[in-house]
């Protein structure tokens, strides 16, 4: 890990460097100082170079990152090729934090807030990029967001709730897709639909800022229903190409605080003539035991009209093969974490070969995420995974470039 003085230095001759630059990022630990005074400072350090570590296992070799204190670092994530670049490296070490850290017995609480700040041609130097970052880290802190992104002179964690209204409603939203390939077959099989925001006025805004945005503030209905019928109209436009292509929508439990969302989903799929078969819905294992009695029965009603029902991020939240008596699973989702330890961890390995073993004794397809290499693919296949998704086989892409490749081969290796 770099000293701060060696991270500016690299930054500043990344900021005169032609073509893509990358962004810097300042992440912050948490309650950290909590733990320091529950715990005392000798386990505080080590918890501090066990985060170190587990920063080094998710950052790409060309990564750098440095200490700014006890409780935040920095990160120059150079060579993106654009803004949804970024973005998607911020959601892997989102994901990666996920998990408690355990040093010596004791539970460090990996709840972290971000700073994103892009390298562009302003004239920002090396300390500017620094304290943008800061400063969008700490407005993340203050109003309990995981990321907030600095955009023009402001961070995006000021994005007024009416601008993702018009958002909703004004076309600005867009759906990629994540092909889903299939290690029998070896073809892609479906594609995982995800919202994107590009802003005329806040440039590229995370989904982990105007998803919570959307939860908090009122607009989950509108904008799970703006999803549902995007991504089901392009379902419909790529089953075309490929007639047993299936969609997998991503859905909030809190839409089903509505009485007639089951009615809404069904008069979807009629308008857009796709089967019910075709498409997956995906809910978080945690999310669903907000409220598990109403989940569980709207998605019994769901499961009978036809759809599939996946439990997204299997193995964190409450991680118990139990909940799988309470919801009609027909896909388990194994949470990127578990994938990404298969070639070096051989606890993660019997544990993800007991999670496909059991998936399949309760006749439930099994979901891959996060594959980024082919050796993984290799090991996935060789547990009897079903399917896989990941940076290896594709990343997102937009909905029209997606459909364009249904006949095009993928990369080697997959």
């Amino acid at each position: 890990m770099l000293t701060r003085a060696a991270l500016l230095d690299r930054l500043a001759t990344a900021a005169q460097e032609p073509g893509p630059r990358g962004a810097v990022l300042v992440l912050r630990v948490l309650q950290q100082r909590d733990f320091r005074i529950d715990f005392g400072y000798d386990l505080a350090e080590r918890a501090g170079l066990a985060l170190e570590r587990l920063l080094a296992s998710v950052l790409r070799p060309h990564d750098l990152a440095a200490r700014l204190g006890d409780d935040s670092f920095a990160l120059f994530l150079p060579r993106l090729a654009n803004a949804n670049h970024a973005l998607l490296a911020v959601n892997r070490l989102v994901r990666a934090l996920r998990d408690e850290l355990r040093v010596d017995g004791s539970i460090l609480s990996s709840e972290v807030a971000l700073g994103l700040c892009e390298i562009v041609d302003d004239g920002a130097g090396a300390a500017e990029l620094l304290r943008r970052a800061d400063l969008a880290s700490a407005q993340a802190q203050r109003s309990g967001q995981t990321l907030v992104r600095w955009a023009s002179g402001r961070v995006s964690g000021t994005i007024p709730l009416q601008d993702l209204r018009e958002a909703v409603g004004g076309g600005e939203l867009a759906v990629w897709l994540q092909p889903i390939w299939d290690l029998r077959r070896q073809r892609v099989v479906g594609a995982e639909s995800l919202a994107r925001w590009a802003s005329p006025r806040h440039g590229w805004v995370s989904p982990e800022v105007f998803v919570p945005m959307a939860e908090q503030g009122g607009l989950i209905g509108d904008f799970t229903r703006w999803s549902l019928n995007a991504s089901l109209r392009l379902c419909a436009e790529a089953r075309l190409h490929q007639p047993d292509l299936q969609v997998a929508v991503n859905i909030s439990p809190r839409i089903f605080a509505e009485d007639d969302v089951v009615e809404q989903v069904l008069a979807a799929l009629r308008l857009w003539s796709v089967p019910p078969a075709a498409v997956v819905l995906e809910v978080t294992e945690s999310a669903v035991m907000e409220d598990p009695h109403r989940s569980g029965r709207m998605l019994q009603r769901l499961h009978e009209a036809g759809l599939g029902v996946a439990i997204d991020d299997f193995g964190t939240g409450y991680s118990s093969f139990a909940y799988l008596r309470q919801f009609p699973a027909t896909e388990l989702k194994i949470d990127q974490g578990f994938v990404r330890a298969l070639r070096s961890e051989a606890r993660s390995l019997q544990l993800v070969r007991s999670m496909i073993d059991l998936a399949h004794h309760l006749g439930i397809t099994v979901v891959a995420e996060g594959v980024e290499d082919a050796e993984t693919l290799q090991i996935l296949a060789g547990l009897g995974c079903d399917l896989a998704q990941g940076f290896h086989i594709r990343p997102p892409q937009p909905a029209e470039d997606f459909i364009a490749t249904l006949t095009a081969p993928l990369p080697a290796g997959a």
